[in-house]
């Protein structure tokens, strides 16, 4: 329901958010974008030639490059239509939250050593985003969209004013 009333996503159809489906990294950038406000991203190079202006997605791969938050899965190309992994997720939101350090070691971090999303995976354990989903974090594995939007309800709850987690 927060993702429809913030404008986050409407779901698959008008009465079916197909919560087992999974997104794309297309689909979860503008997610997170439409999340953070929809800032107008600076950026006036394209550099993905997957990429086009007519896409729903544009702007938003364009601000989560300039932030950040990926560059694509190559130089030239952002994979809008591949599926969004866990560890993509995980890391697009912990650079999108400026890459919080978490206060202690992470048993999932330090399973993921050395794999580039072993940070953004111990701050989602330490911070909570995982808790009562009800499977183990699976970094290949496609992230379904209830999953996603889970992740960003959480993040986005505690990001607002008067909560007592801030910026983490």
């Amino acid at each position: 329901l927060w993702a429809v009333e913030a404008g986050v996503t409407d779901g698959v159809s008008s009465s079916s958010f197909a919560p087992g489906a999974t997104c794309t990294r297309g689909q979860v950038v503008t997610f997170l974008w439409r999340a953070m406000g929809r800032p107008e991203p600076t950026l006036t190079v394209n550099p993905f030639r997957d990429v086009s202006k007519n896409q729903y997605y544009y702007k938003a791969v364009l601000w989560a490059v300039e932030e950040g938050i990926t560059a694509g899965t190559s130089p030239t190309t952002f994979g809008p239509n591949e599926d969004c992994t866990s560890a993509h997720v995980v890391t697009f939101l912990w650079r999108a939250m400026g890459q919080p350090t978490p206060e202690a070691d992470s048993p999932l971090a330090l399973l993921y050593a050395g794999m580039y999303y072993a940070d953004s995976a111990g701050w989602a354990e330490e911070y909570g985003l995982m808790e009562g989903m009800g499977s183990r974090f699976m970094p290949d594995a496609p992230s379904p969209r209830a999953d996603i939007v889970t992740y960003l309800y959480r993040v986005m709850r505690d990001r607002a004013p008067g909560s007592d987690q801030g910026d983490t």
